[in-house]
């Protein structure tokens, strides 16, 4: 299996007081005992790094929680660009947004996101998401 993060989980996973919190630690721990390849755009992790980056020690404990966490960072190229401005101009969407998007359809992998707006155009473009996972997880963790 192989899943774009949108910033939120990744959020919620390293923000103990994150309302999604609980729930994101407990996706991490399936996708590690799944093997699930996790990967978020650099443009996304900026995003996650606007909080933590106002402190260096707090930045550098951020990044390395990300890798702890098996993250890898995911390139754009051009035609990732391109497609991230077709997903903005086409669907309520941040730009960042759209880049998890396009790096899913061209990575051919899953988004998981906790945005309902980012979940609503991936669905309406075709481009799979992990919902039910999310799903799943939350009614296991009840």
């Amino acid at each position: 299996m192989k899943l774009v993060l949108d910033a939120d989980v990744l959020i919620g996973a390293l923000d103990g007081s994150d309302p999604h919190h609980a729930q994101a630690r407990a996706l991490f721990i399936g996708w590690q005992e799944q093997n699930a390849t996790r990967l978020i755009s650099v443009v996304n992790l900026s995003e996650v790094l606007v909080a933590p980056a106002a402190d260096r020690r707090r930045l550098r404990a951020a990044r390395e929680a990300i890798a702890t966490l098996g993250v890898a960072i995911h390139q754009p190229g051009e035609p990732i660009g391109v497609e991230a401005a077709r997903l903005r101009s086409a669907h309520p969407l941040s730009l960042p947004d759209a880049y998890c998007l396009a790096t899913a359809r061209y990575a051919d992998a899953s988004v998981v996101s906790f945005d309902q707006n980012v979940l609503r155009a991936a669905a309406l473009e075709g481009v799979a998401t992990a919902v039910t996972a999310v799903r799943r997880q939350r009614q296991g963790g009840r």
